[in-house]
């Protein structure tokens, strides 16, 4: 079973970050930070810096690690149709936008339906925040504390 790398980008600005808001198959909304996998041979930076481009239009000013979460899907459906994508590594990176206006998107991950920017003190309370353990840490990850390993998350719902 392949163990897939992945990047995600805590993008904050004046007191507001941007999260992607996606759909769960039955149509309930969840909350995810932009960002995907990366590619053999590419590196983390370079990775983040394509998702956040590709999904939200953004560039990135400097990066700076953040958190390690890991996410296993135990649904055994799900891993039987995406072993790839069913236990993965969140590398999560703090940024700000770049300097340069956001380009219009290019790629929306499954269930993506927009990028929008969210007060912090409201985005930590979402239920539905992903990757899990993020709200509990978000304002002090925002505000550049130290980086933490958010644990490991054994999920049931069919989210890949």
């Amino acid at each position: 079973m392949p163990i897939r790398s992945t990047v995600k980008a805590l993008i904050v600005r004046q007191g507001r970050i941007l999260l992607n808001r996606c759909a769960y198959e039955d149509g309930s909304a969840y909350y995810d930070l932009p960002g995907g996998g990366q590619r053999s041979y590419e590196s983390l930076e370079a990775a983040l810096r394509r998702e956040v481009l590709e999904e939200t239009g953004y560039t990135l000013g400097e990066i700076r690690f953040a958190a390690l979460a890991e996410e296993i899907f135990t649904d055994p459906h799900l891993r039987a149709r995406y072993p790839e994508y069913t236990h993965r590594m969140m590398h999560i990176f703090l940024s700000e936008p770049g300097d340069e206006p956001p380009l219009a998107p290019t790629e929306k991950d499954l269930g993506m339906l927009e990028s929008l920017w969210l007060p912090l003190e409201e985005a930590a309370r979402l239920k539905e925040l992903h990757p899990f353990g993020l709200g509990a840490h978000l304002l002090s990850l925002a505000e550049g504390g130290a980086p933490l390993f958010l644990g490991t998350h054994y999920n049931s719902r069919a989210r890949v």
